[in-house]
């Protein structure tokens, strides 16, 4: 029983791993989408600015329109890659939390074996006192 809970520990250690290699994955995909969020909006700034000073050139609500879409496009990505997240590590404490149980019901089992090694210890000792008792009462009698 011993060995399976420390079975049961690295199990859960390696899924911890794997949540968050996952973890980082999603993180690095959130970054990259923030950052393509902030440089489409830069570059539209740049646009509009353009379109203020150069009125008779180009579609601005063309570009306005296109920009939208990717907008929400990139904006309904990063909420979905925000959830994977969250479920991410709400995996990761569930694991965290069993392993917790396994380390407690382990150390359990240790505190009880320990104790019960020290209460044969206890009565060995009890013993072997008591037997010397005696045997110096038989050598006074």
């Amino acid at each position: 029983m011993k060995n399976s809970l420390k079975t049961l520990g690295r199990i859960q250690k390696f899924q911890i791993d794997e949540q968050r290699k996952r973890l980082v994955e999603q993180q690095k995909i959130e970054d990259h989408l923030n950052r393509t969020i902030k440089e489409l909006d830069d570059s539209f700034e740049k646009e509009k600015a353009f379109a203020k000073q150069n009125a008779n050139v180009g579609d601005f609500g063309l570009y306005v329109k296109t920009y939208l879409k990717k907008r929400e496009e990139l904006l309904n990505r990063l909420h979905a890659v925000e959830q994977k997240i969250a479920e991410i590590r709400d995996i990761i404490a569930d694991l965290f939390k069993e392993q917790k149980t396994y380390e407690i019901v382990d150390d359990r089992r240790r505190k009880a074996a320990q104790k019960e090694l020290e209460d044969k210890e206890q009565k060995m000792l009890d013993e072997i006192g008591t037997n010397a008792y005696i045997k110096k009462h038989e050598q006074q009698d």
